[in-house]
């Protein structure tokens, strides 16, 4: 017979509303569980082999290579006095005057 009264009792009964303070605790907690789309993107870990690294810098760099975005600087063949030039003096125009002159740094201000 108790437990007759006692469910006529719990039917009866209504649970309070939560707070306000309470309900963004249970958000706070939720969004520290399961953090947004976004935060996981953005700091994911994605563990690569060594070996595995370097075979596709290799071939990242094989591409580059064979299709010119980067091109291996040419040398020029000696000269017969065993020096190697580079440079170009088209469009060079000498100083009109010749002469260099050194100043100091309280001069320059």
């Amino acid at each position: 017979m108790e437990d007759d009264e006692l469910r006529g009792i719990l039917r009866e009964w209504e649970a309070p509303e939560p707070s306000p303070a309470m309900d963004a605790k249970v958000h706070a907690a939720w969004r520290g569980a399961y953090p947004s789309f976004w935060k996981r993107v953005w700091t994911a870990r994605v563990s690569i082999p060594v070996p595995v690294l370097a075979a596709l810098l290799m071939i990242a760099a094989l591409l580059l290579l064979k299709f010119g975005m980067v091109r291996p600087i040419e040398v020029a063949p000696a000269a017969a006095g065993g020096y190697v030039t580079q440079g170009s003096a088209a469009g060079f125009q000498p100083v009109p005057n010749g002469e260099a002159r050194v100043i100091t740094v309280q001069e320059a201000r």
